[in-house]
Formats: C-alpha cells, sequence, structure tokens
C-alpha cells in the first residue's frame, strides 16, 4: 500500500524550500525545547502544584476569552478574494466561543474562578503581565500588521506548537489532577490531531500565497513564526514555572 497516497492530506510534503526550512530550523526545534520543558514534565508525573496549574489555565482562559473576536478581524483584513482562507477564519472565530467555555470548566475543576472569568469583565481576574502580553500580542498581528503575518502568527506559529503543549497537559490532567468529561474538553481539543492540521494548513496557506522569489518576504513570515512559538513555547512555560503565590489568590 502506498502509504504516502493514504496518508491525511494535512500531512503532505511541503515544497517550498523556505517552509521546509522554517520546518527543520523554527518549528521542530521549539517544539522539542517545549515539550522537553520541566513544566510539561511536572504536570505529566503529577508532581506540579495544582495551585500553579490552576493559575496557568485561570489566565489563559482570561486570554483566550478575546480571541474569537481577533481572529475575526483578522479574517475581515483578510482580502475579499481569498474567500477559503476567510472562511476558515471565521469558522474558527465561531467555535473559539465554545472554546473559552470548555477552558473555564478545566479551571473550575481545578478550584479556580472559571466561571468568573468567564462571564465577566477583564477585572473580574487579576491576570498575571503574561497573560496581557499574551492578549497584547494577539491585537498586534490581528488589527495591526499585514494579514499574512496574521497567518504567520495564528495558523503557523500557535497551530503548529498548541498540540504538542496541551497533549501531555491533558494526559496529566487526567491521570494526576481528577479530570474528567468536560473539564478534559478543552485540552483533548486542543491535544488531538485536529488542532494538529490546523498548524499544517496554515503552512499550506504560505506556500500558496508567498512569491517563491520574495525573500525579504519569507525571511519577515520566518521571524513571525519564530518569536510567536517562543511566546507560546519556552517563554510562555519558564513565566508559568516560575511563578509562585499563596493558593488562595487563585482559589474560586
Amino acid at each position: 500500500m502506498d502509504q504516502a497516497v493514504h496518508a491525511p492530506e494535512y500531512l503532505r510534503e511541503l515544497k517550498a524550500d523556505w517552509l521546509i526550512a522554517l520546518r527543520a530550523e523554527v518549528i521542530e526545534p521549539i517544539r522539542a525545547a517545549a515539550i522537553a520543558h520541566p513544566f510539561i514534565a511536572e504536570v505529566a508525573a503529577g508532581t506540579f502544584p495544582v495551585h500553579k496549574l490552576r493559575r496557568f489555565f485561570a489566565d489563559l482562559c482570561w486570554t483566550v476569552i478575546t480571541t474569537p473576536g481577533v481572529v475575526a478581524s483578522l479574517a475581515a483584513r483578510t482580502p475579499h478574494y481569498e474567500h477559503e482562507i476567510k472562511t476558515k477564519l471565521l469558522e474558527n472565530a465561531y467555535t473559539e466561543w465554545n472554546h473559552a467555555f470548555a477552558l473555564s470548566q478545566t479551571v473550575n475543576a481545578l478550584g479556580g474562578p472559571g466561571d468568573r472569568i468567564f462571564e465577566g469583565p477583564e477585572t473580574a481576574w487579576e491576570a498575571l503581565p503574561y497573560a496581557w502580553h499574551l492578549r497584547n500580542w494577539q491585537l498586534l498581528y490581528a488589527y495591526n500588521q499585514p494579514w499574512l503575518e496574521g497567518i504567520a502568527a495564528f495558523a503557523v506559529g500557535i497551530e503548529a506548537l498548541v498540540p504538542s503543549i496541551i497533549h501531555p497537559l491533558w494526559k496529566g490532567c487526567e491521570a494526576h489532577y481528577g479530570l474528567k468529561d468536560e473539564a478534559l474538553d478543552w485540552l483533548v481539543w486542543h491535544g488531538g490531531e485536529v488542532e494538529m492540521q490546523h498548524g499544517n494548513d496554515g503552512l499550506y496557506i504560505l506556500e500558496a500565497k508567498v512569491p517563491a522569489d520574495d525573500r525579504a518576504l519569507q525571511a519577515q513570515l520566518r521571524s513571525v513564526v519564530h518569536k510567536t512559538m517562543l511566546v507560546l513555547g519556552e517563554h510562555w512555560l519558564d513565566y508559568y514555572y516560575r511563578v509562585d503565590e499563596d493558593p488562595a489568590i487563585t482559589a474560586a
């Protein structure tokens, strides 16, 4: 049987040299470093303090509540004739509303104020500075930078990394932190194959839309992916691994 023919479509090989290099030199090394981070290892082993895990997910919930709006804004800024891309972005923005609620249930299950975060304004939760950094990063690429940079950030930088981080967190939370049913939904959705497909879709969009001879644009998009993956990889995990506080601060 020809495995190349019967493999999932999103696993097909890239043809653009600059994207092949991006995957080998940026995406894969950053992904490997994130997976090897002690934050991931300790959650997988059940030794990461529950109040620190609660802070991590609570701040993330507070951050992603705004994601549907910023993704919809990126869709609005995508050229009107890019119908397929606009459709995918709008579909993603729509489903993200439900994702924020699902993550709030994860926070609740860890003893945190998921309902208060989901239902309230920004001031309902004292998010740490890094969560504000993530929100501002989203705004930068959704509203201010060229739309292809937004695609590179959201559809490649995030989507190519998040499943690799979330999958071991999902398994660790299920095995050691008592999470089940709806408290696991967000982790299952973001740590599975569907989310992995999104990252590959982003690479194929760049392959189709970036001219083969536009080295300056290729270099800029590579930089966007690189920075995004650090923001949502080692830097993100470093921050929340080091933060410690009175457990009562993050309790419901």
